[in-house]
């Protein structure tokens, strides 16, 4: 629900509308605003059912979530090496194999944000968020990908539910995580993706 609030942070919203953006109940997004409003986070306008909010505060409310998210074990990763694929052309081989199985994804971390906002010379891996099931073993299996523990070029995180794919935006073919998603991936990352989590989020969210 906090990832509906920030991608669109500039509009008023009911309860109602924001729950069917976020996939939520009405219950627990009212119960979310109402802590919010202790922070002075939102605006408001309006009373009873007709009441809207608005985000006036979008860098406290993602500051937040970032430290929370840091206090959380990083998700597991399934670590890949695909052959015959240079860099900058993997993430579009795994986008044509996954749209062809109708596979549910979005890639996110370096590759992602390299797209929005270029910041590294070159990137060796494709993280991607993935819907798992038959269809997304077929796909890796038609990239002749197999299982490394060391020198992987496409890290594969396990999406549990359509809900964690929300926002994706579709760029060239490919899917992309929401501007919002990458960053909080980068600021997970290693190497130098703490780094670009500042860039990108200077360069492409603007708050």
């Amino acid at each position: 629900m906090l990832h509906a609030l920030l991608v669109q942070h500039q509009n008023w919203f009911g309860v109602t509308e924001l729950a069917q953006q976020a996939m939520v109940s009405p219950a627990t997004t009212s119960q979310v605003l109402t802590e919010l409003e202790r922070f002075d986070w939102l605006e408001s306008r309006g009373q009873g059912p007709s009441k809207e909010r608005h985000l006036r505060e979008p860098a406290a409310l993602l500051n937040a979530w970032a430290k929370q998210l840091a206090t959380i074990r990083p998700l597991a990763l399934r670590r890949y090496y695909v052959p015959g694929t240079k860099a900058d052309t993997l993430a579009a081989r795994i986008g044509r194999a996954f749209n062809a199985h109708n596979v549910q994804y979005e890639v996110s971390h370096e590759a992602a944000a390299q797209r929005y906002a270029p910041f590294l010379s070159n990137v060796s891996q494709v993280r991607v968020r993935v819907l798992i099931g038959a269809n997304a073993d077929a796909a890796i299996g038609d990239l002749n990908a197999r299982v490394v523990n060391e020198g992987a070029n496409l890290g594969v995180i396990e999406a549990k539910s359509p809900g964690e794919l929300l926002f994706r935006e579709q760029m060239d073919g490919l899917w992309l995580a929401s501007p919002i998603q990458i960053y909080l991936d980068l600021l997970r990352g290693e190497g130098r993706s703490k780094e670009m989590a500042e860039h990108f989020r200077k360069e492409r969210i603007g708050f």
